[in-house]
């Protein structure tokens, strides 16, 4: 196996159990009276601390063009978007139907491309990213109850605005690391994700309160939980951007296609055997068309890329 695949792969494993970690937090320490603010803030603060380690570690930071800079900043800022969202979406739905929305991401790429860079759609990339579409679709409409009737719009919104930032932010990045070296890049880039948060820390003042919330109810364990998932997050990151430096941007996306099956069954596996942690549906009705929904994405995914 190729080197950039084993990082595409590794990235996409590192997600996996950081989507579980999310949704166990989000589970127990959000409610109606407090959102996912503490837990966008704190993934945003933790961007000072990356950028301050790879600053002490590449003196070469400042050996970058100013558009280029204020580029990556941006991403760093929009990245917080994308996180709300994702996290909001996670308030209201199991992950294993959460996650998959990410497999849209290479979609919105070419869709960008074409208006943008005036690229063409291939036959496999329309054919393809309509195959995704369908396996969506499914994956959100709720079987639960015994009449199938109810529509998942807010997750549907909330991912389709996630996975739309994240794609403009792929094409971004990959545009300046080409030119600039990967660490300086991703020293703007977290150096923006950081100063957003310090941002939204002193202006938005009940981000604040159910940050400092948050740490005080939890203590140590959800300080802990809170410094691996933006750990094992930063690593995947991390992976994920070398292997973009060494393949084509669509390709790494496919490799990372398989991030929703490796969520079912960690989701699976975490119900059966630590139902305290998470605890998903497995009824025939709710599972099967999970699974079938997850495999024709997958499909799809692969389909785009031919």
């Amino acid at each position: 196996m190729e080197i950039w695949a084993i990082y595409a792969v590794g990235a996409s494993l590192f997600w996996s159990l950081v989507n579980m970690v999310d949704k166990y937090l989000v589970s127990k320490y959000t409610n109606e009276e407090h959102s996912s603010g503490a837990l966008v803030l704190f993934s945003s603060l933790v961007g000072v601390f990356i950028a301050f380690f790879i600053g002490i570690f590449n003196p070469g930071i400042w050996h970058i063009g100013t558009i280029d800079k204020l580029l990556l900043i941006l991403v760093g800022f929009t990245s917080v978007a994308w996180i709300l969202f994702y996290l909001y979406a996670l308030e209201i739905e199991d992950v294993s139907v959460v996650v998959p929305w990410f497999l849209t991401i290479p979609a919105f790429g070419y869709i960008f491309g074409f208006i943008f860079l005036g690229e063409s759609l291939t036959y496999y990339q329309q054919i393809g990213s309509l195959i995704i579409m369908l396996g969506l679709i499914v994956l959100s409409i709720d079987f639960k109850k015994e009449k199938v009737s109810k529509f998942k719009t807010k997750v549907v919104l909330y991912m389709l605005a996630a996975c739309i930032i994240i794609a403009a932010q792929g094409i971004v990045f990959k545009y300046v690391a080409e030119v600039e070296s990967f660490w300086v890049s991703s020293f703007w880039e977290y150096l923006g994700l950081g100063l957003m948060g310090l941002i939204l820390y002193i202006f938005i003042p009940h981000y604040r309160r159910d940050f400092m919330r948050m740490n005080k109810e939890g203590g140590l364990k959800i300080f802990s939980l809170n410094a691996l998932s933006e750990l094992t997050t930063t690593t995947g990151d991390l992976l994920s951007k070398f292997a973009l430096l060494l393949a084509p941007v669509t390709v790494v996306y496919l490799m990372s296609s398989f991030q929703p099956a490796f969520v079912l069954m960690l989701t699976i596996l975490g119900t059966l055997f630590f139902p305290s942690i998470v605890n998903e549906s497995l009824s025939y009705r709710v599972l099967v068309p999970k699974i079938i929904a997850i495999l024709i994405t997958i499909v799809g995914s692969f389909v785009l890329f031919m």
